[in-house]
């Protein structure tokens, strides 16, 4: 469900359904109808389980620094369709929304595709009235079979593989890979995060297949302590990362090896003064996102990132006591994702949020084996009663929970 979708949908008599169906023929005959918006677009195109977001986040930061135009297309959404469709970092305006409604009504789209599908339909025809220079299009589900497979980018980019949405992905990495894989295209160069190797011999057969070249993180390029180093001779010291975790050091890597690439070839000069600034400045919501001193968001939602969160959480705040506040979607392996938490000694609050598919927070109170622990369907009141004590307040879970708390947290806790 992506909010305020059904708004425009009622408004303008659009159907659409609320299903996942992967497949790329409905995109193919939808956007011929619409005058193929996303053939006019210079794309990078980035799946995989963990860091698409934030990886986006970064080379939108530096292409804009740089002074190119840029529009980005994430997924999901936080707070509602608005911030899924961004120009030069600004989220759709709802008459730019409704103007594009209008038209997808006009072309005869009503009742032929999915919610999904509609919206990544949308966000092209959006982006090609921006005249954007650069388009980072983050996939939804996958890749191989995702709505947004319909592109030819100029850059395909895989960060990570894990596990995840083992009912259309597969339970294997190989499995999950093999879907992520199929953005790769035909002579298009590939940006590969540190994979494991059962995945990474995936891309490897992939990249051969499409006869494209490949750049491996750890191989071909690298960030390490604060120097950034590639097999073209590049180096940049002193780059610092504005978003919080180890990991980011991996995704930062991969969007300076993306935006050098990308600069050369709009055959603009890299200026490594700019590029450091805006990795320093960079930010993005729900990503280890403090909203005071004490309460910090976090939408991990899969046991990968659940790790890299334990592992932030541990080098950052070693003698603090933490206090968890977790919710989350239903199909998501619960267990897996508690067992980890507990890693930490902790408080944990589950949350019962206002979402269908969420999980109640009994439930996971059941499966949890934490010593103190509760339930809530008010986290606002809870952490607020939290903040007279010295507890570092982590809200995780989905991204959902994250979006229902936020602007409530921004406007009672910031200046506590």
């Amino acid at each position: 469900m992506i909010a305020k979708f059904n708004e425009y949908k009622e408004r303008w008599e659009v159907e659409s359904r609320n299903t996942i169906e992967p497949g790329l023929d409905r995109m193919i005959e939808a956007l011929e109808k619409v005058g193929d918006p996303h053939k006019n677009l210079h794309i990078i195109h980035v799946a995989g389980t963990n860091g698409k977001g934030s990886t986006i986040a970064m080379m939108e930061a530096m292409l804009s620094v740089h002074g190119l135009k840029t529009a980005c297309f994430y997924s999901p959404c936080f707070f509602d369709v608005h911030d899924q469709i961004q120009l030069n970092g600004r989220y759709i305006s709802e008459t730019q929304l409704d103007l594009l409604f209008k038209k997808v009504k006009q072309a005869g789209l009503s009742g032929f595709l999915t919610d999904f599908e509609l919206l990544t339909v949308l966000a092209f025809m959006a982006f090609e009235e921006f005249e954007a220079d650069i388009v980072l299009v983050e996939a939804g589900m996958g890749g191989r079979f995702d709505s947004t497979n319909v592109v030819t980018p100029l850059l395909s980019i895989i960060p990570s593989i894990a596990i995840e949405h083992e009912q259309f992905l597969g339970t294997t990495l190989s499995e999950v890979a093999y879907h992520k894989a199929g953005i790769i295209k035909q002579a298009v160069p590939v940006i590969i995060g540190n994979l494991d190797d059962e995945s990474l011999n995936v891309m490897k057969e992939e990249c051969a297949k499409q006869k494209t070249t490949c750049w491996i993180e750890s191989k071909d390029f690298m960030l390490k302590q604060d120097v950034y180093r590639d097999f073209e001779g590049n180096q940049m010291d002193g780059i610092q990362i504005g978003l919080k975790g180890q990991h980011q050091l991996l995704n930062g890597a991969i969007a300076i090896r993306a935006i050098i690439y990308l600069l050369k070839m709009k055959n603009k000069t890299v200026d490594e003064t700019k590029i450091r600034d805006a990795l320093l400045n960079v930010s993005l919501q729900g990503r280890f996102e403090k909203i005071n001193n004490q309460l910090i968001l976090d939408g991990a939602h899969n046991p990968a990132s659940i790790r890299v969160l334990v592992d932030t959480i541990k080098k950052e705040f070693p003698n603090d006591p933490i206090h968890f506040f977790v919710g989350l979607i239903k199909g998501k392996n619960a267990v897996e994702i508690l067992s980890i938490l507990e890693e930490i000694d902790a408080k944990f609050t589950f949350v019962d949020f206002p979402d269908e598919r969420a999980m109640s927070a009994r439930n996971l109170l059941n499966l949890s084996n934490a010593t103190i622990k509760s339930v809530t369907k008010d986290p606002i009141v809870e952490i607020e009663k939290i903040f007279s004590g010295n507890s570092k307040i982590i809200v995780t879970g989905s991204l959902y929970l994250l979006a229902n708390i936020r602007k409530k947290a921004l406007k009672m806790f910031t200046n506590i």
